[in-house]
């Protein structure tokens, strides 16, 4: 092989090389800014904690049993306080839902936990308003 062959290969070695790096830098760079930019907006959030409630689990004929569901509020940052203060309003509205529009349904001998999460949700919400509550997480759900 010539020298002229090996100083080609060394010259497009080296560009790909650069254009790597470069590829690698510019991830780097992009993959910083929405680190940060996450981080700013969970800097925005804040939970709200429920005590433990008993809610019945309704089939087709009325209770079928209890489940034990604990859950927090995602909420805005800024309203934490308002939303602390408001909390037997919502626990008010869950229990209202629950029995009224079967919030907790059973589902096969299981619970459905994401019907569950969006029914909570929706309860929450009709009590301290849409922006208010952002979300719903249900940190344990226990039938009884």
């Amino acid at each position: 092989m010539g020298h002229e062959a090996r100083q080609g290969r060394r010259t497009l070695l080296a560009g790909f090389a650069g254009a790597l790096l470069g590829v690698l830098v510019t991830a780097s760079v992009l993959g910083g800014e929405t680190f940060r930019r996450q981080t700013a907006e969970a800097s925005d959030i804040a939970y709200v904690p429920l005590e433990r409630m008993t809610l019945p689990v309704m089939g087709a004929s009325g209770p079928q049993g209890y489940v034990v569901v604990a859950f927090t509020l995602e909420v805005p940052r800024t309203r934490r306080a308002w939303v602390r203060d408001r909390v037997p309003e919502v626990r008010h509205a869950v229990n209202t839902a629950a029995w009224q529009s079967g919030l907790v349904a059973e589902n096969a001998d299981r619970l459905d936990i994401e019907a569950m999460r969006a029914a909570l949700l929706v309860a929450a919400r009709s009590a301290l308003g849409p922006s208010n509550v952002r979300q719903v997480r249900i940190l344990t759900a226990v039938p009884v």
